[in-house]
């Protein structure tokens, strides 16, 4: 009689714990949608250097990319153990055990996942509940623009790219490149950062984040990604398949955003274009104006063209056929990986671009960006109200 009574109360105690583990798993999945913007902005800008130094100092040590090393070994190595455990799950259900067997297994999944979803929110989640740059810059001013105020922030874009183009040297193509390498370049946008944020009062963590190119980028940009954030390593992985300086800069300095303590894709993206254009290096300043005169031109004219005005001709210019030169390059490459991807499709009827895309845009959605991958768009309005407030208004 007491063994049964012993037995049940084991089998009462298991029951109750693994109910325990998956609700706390929940919660740990989910934290950072019962965080208040007053708690994450405290957290983001006093508590989480603190949280991510570790990570970001043992990185540091490694040129390579960590992130790339626990892909390529942790794929075969997850598949072996999955092909194991369906092999002793088999042998069990032939003899006993069964049920024992099945309690470890979910009960050790339930602590890693738990494990794994406070790291993430310690290294990440959090800080997408913390007030957006537009309001860290004061833009939110809702006064309406005029299709002058939008003419006069594509000036400002227009005359900056075109004077940081001007600085940059050229291929036999005549396309332009980047002023130095990969490792310099990520230390200059580290200290870009940092430097930005201190003269407009951003809260972005002053660790120093050393990015990390990937080796296997050709592969990499299958699915269209240029670069991403490991929270769990605090690394910040960049494609480095092709350093087009149209994009090269403004996408490590968005993924170094990540590492400081943003988490949304508008803010970084903001971010890394507003820094690019405050920059010393040429480079960098054409990426980031670059950026911001094509978001421009297309809604000024747009603008223009329902108010029967004359919007400025700008993308005539003589002065444009070097921009040309470098955006056709960019596009060739991409056209290349287009095709590449086409006959991947071809015999597998895998389209990894859009599986890409999809899985990127259920990440974003389940941590509170409804607009998905949408969110790595920066509305027009805010580089005009950026130009009007800390530029014209200087």
């Amino acid at each position: 009689m007491k063994i049964k009574q012993k037995k049940k109360r084991k089998i009462i105690f298991k029951t109750v714990l693994l109910i325990v583990l998956t609700v706390l798993f929940v919660l740990a999945a989910s934290l950072n949608s019962f965080i208040s913007s007053g708690f994450a902005n405290f957290y983001s800008s006093k508590i989480f250097p603190y949280i991510s130094m570790p990570a970001e100092c043992f990185n540091m040590f490694f040129h390579n990319s960590l992130t790339e090393g626990l892909v390529v070994c942790g794929f075969p190595l997850l598949a072996v153990c999955l092909i194991s455990w369906i092999v002793i799950l088999i042998k069990k259900m032939m003899t006993k055990g069964t049920s024992s067997y099945l309690y470890i297994s979910y009960r050790n999944l339930m602590i890693i996942l738990i494990v794994g979803s406070v790291i993430f929110q310690a290294m990440h989640g959090i800080n997408y509940r913390r007030d957006d740059i537009e309001k860290e810059l004061k833009l939110t001013d809702k006064e309406e623009l005029t299709y002058e105020d939008y003419c006069a922030a594509l000036k400002w874009a227009y005359l900056g790219m075109i004077e940081a183009r001007s600085h940059l040297g050229e291929d036999f193509h005549g396309v332009a490149h980047m002023q130095t390498g990969f490792e310099n370049s990520s230390l200059y946008a580290c200290s870009l950062l940092d430097s930005f944020s201190d003269e407009y009062g951003i809260p972005l963590s002053r660790n120093y984040v050393r990015a990390k190119p990937v080796s296997l980028s050709h592969y990499w940009s299958y699915t269209g990604i240029v670069g991403m954030y490991d929270m769990f390593l605090g690394e910040a992985n960049i494609n480095t398949d092709d350093m087009n300086v149209t994009e090269f800069p403004a996408t490590i300095c968005h993924e170094l955003c990540h590492a400081k303590g943003y988490a949304s894709e508008t803010d970084c993206n903001l971010l890394a274009t507003l820094a690019c254009c405050s920059s010393a290096r040429a480079d960098f300043r054409y990426s980031g104006f670059q950026r911001i005169f094509f978001d421009l031109y297309y809604m000024t004219e747009s603008i223009a063209e329902e108010t029967g005005q004359i919007c400025p001709q700008y993308v005539y210019t003589s002065e444009m056929d070097a921009v040309y030169r470098d955006l056709n390059a960019y596009d060739m490459y991409w056209y290349s990986i287009n095709e590449e991807i086409a006959d991947i499709y071809d015999w597998s009827g895998v389209d990894i671009g859009e599986t890409s895309d999809n899985v990127n845009d259920a990440f974003l959605k389940s941590n509170g960006e409804e607009e998905g991958i949408e969110t790595y768009i920066v509305p027009d309005s805010i580089y005009v109200r950026f130009y009007l407030t800390h530029i014209a208004g200087k």
